[in-house]
């Protein structure tokens, strides 16, 4: 008899007598006493106390004893299971003479079943080509996965290193609008979701309270509906930890640039969101079982607290498609003039929304000519992208916006010393500035000559030397 025969039993009568799976604590239980090994080491590898292990485990033997008329228990265990016969079949009940099977085990009940059991069905779930369970999936806030999808082989693999093999515990995925964000994490779901439990899409997009959210991720990760819920976030998030130890999730935070302020230097909250960095602190800072992915146009401050190489928080920061698959972009949109397409990509930073709605432009306006495109100077910026653009510059601060009004004046990199004298700022405001918006990702950094040199992005400094921005100038 193998384990696997033993954890698929067991999995079929907790979901009987509960209408859950097995959770991945439940499952360390099961393998460390089929192992002979003591709690106190899946305590330890689950980051929680021994005295949960141990109620964990007692719940999950008195469900076993209900099932086979016996007193099971962490010592006799092994024992108990080895003493049933292994059979051919498989996930059915046979149902003739005084034998029933469950899974691969024979119980060898002394009593007919009753005709309620004879009605039951094995129980099903979709599982992967190893029978393993897939997760509980929640997406109801997740995009659809496109049938057309750019190579993000690096990314991804960088992202699964992240959660799989580091245990990172949370993740920011940032990035400018349109650059791919959402596509890349709906993509990583399915190479991923065998390792967890439940797997939760949530969008911040309505900016609800963090009470709300909580009750919500604490209502699904439970599969309750909580009658008797604590108002005070401190208590909930002491309960979401404890889930979160007790059952491996993986949660997505959608559209966080929400909560976060404008006019303000990147990462601050909205008056009355502060909450939510606690939350955020908390993720990284608490050891647990679980995975937290934000995606945003900018990162919350929490995340720069956590610098070592080794942290389980990280910081991915989404740039442009590879050149390939940017020119795949404009070849789909029958443009014209491959030689120029990549004075194109540079511009538009290889953003695949971006191409796509420029493309569609030079379609529609230049008979899909790149050539008469560029032709026209300052380039032609539909509506659709300046709104974009817009609503990335109503989140600036007044600092920002002087920086970069410097910035798009000259039409090459511009040194630390020259940015003060021309800006007037402090050594820290001009600093503190710097990394706002290279975090924001408006801005490059390049090093010359020993010497460090920021330049802005193309697109932005024409969209700012437009006139569209409410800039001061002078």
């Amino acid at each position: 008899m193998t384990f696997n025969e033993v954890l698929r039993f067991v999995d079929e009568i907790v979901f009987d007598k509960s209408g859950k799976h097995l959770d991945s604590l439940q499952k360390a239980i099961l393998r460390a006493t089929w192992q002979g090994e003591k709690y106190s080491k899946v305590a330890q590898e689950y980051h929680c106390t021994k005295f949960h292990v141990g109620n964990v485990a007692s719940n999950l033997w008195q469900l076993i004893s209900k099932e086979l008329n016996e007193k099971i228990h962490k010592s006799n265990f092994r024992a108990a299971m080895e003493r049933y016969q292994i059979s051919n079949f498989s996930n059915v009940f046979n149902l003739g003479g005084n034998n029933c099977l469950k899974g691969n085990i024979n119980l060898c009940t002394e009593n007919t079943p009753s005709p309620e059991t004879k009605q039951k069905l094995p129980t099903t779930q979709t599982a992967n080509e190893n029978n393993t369970p897939l997760p509980k999936l929640d997406l109801r806030d997740a995009p659809d996965i496109k049938k057309t999808f750019y190579d993000r082989s690096t990314q991804l693999a960088t992202l699964k290193t992240w959660i799989l093999k580091h245990r990172c515990r949370l993740i920011t995925v940032s990035g400018i609008s349109g650059i791919g964000k959402s596509t890349i994490i709906r993509h990583l779901i399915p190479e991923i979701e065998s390792n967890f439990d439940h797997i939760i899409w949530r969008t911040l997009r309505t900016s609800p309270p963090l009470n709300i959210t909580l009750k919500n991720l604490i209502e699904i990760i439970s599969n309750v509906t909580e009658t008797d819920f604590p108002n005070n976030t401190d208590a909930q998030l002491s309960i979401l930890i404890e889930k979160l130890r007790d059952i491996r999730c993986l949660i997505i935070l959608d559209d966080v640039q929400q909560i976060l302020s404008n006019r303000q230097l990147v990462g601050n909250y909205k008056s009355g969101y502060e909450n939510y960095g606690n939350l955020f602190k908390i993720i990284g800072e608490l050891p647990h079982n679980s995975c937290f992915i934000l995606n945003s146009w900018e990162p919350p401050l929490e995340i720069f607290n956590f610098t070592d190489n080794d942290s389980p928080v990280r910081l991915f920061q989404l740039t442009g498609l590879i050149e390939k698959e940017a020119r795949e972009i404009l070849k789909n949109r029958g443009l014209l003039d491959e030689e120029k397409w990549q004075e194109l990509i540079n511009f538009y930073q290889s953003n695949p929304q971006w191409l796509k709605l420029i493309g569609e432009t030079i379609k529609n306006l230049f008979g899909g000519s790149v050539t008469q495109y560029l032709s026209y100077q300052p380039l032609f910026l539909s509506d659709e992208l300046t709104n974009i653009l817009q609503q990335h510059f109503q989140r600036l601060s007044e600092l920002e916006k002087q920086i970069l009004c410097q910035l798009s004046k000259p039409a090459k990199s511009v040194s630390v010393p020259q940015l003060l004298e021309k800006s007037q700022l402090s050594p820290p405001e001009l600093f503190q500035t710097l990394l706002s918006l290279e975090r924001r990702g408006l801005i490059d950094k390049i090093t010359e000559e020993n010497q460090t040199l920021f330049i802005l992005k193309p697109i932005f400094s024409h969209y700012i030397k437009s006139g569209s921005v409410g800039i001061n100038r002078a």
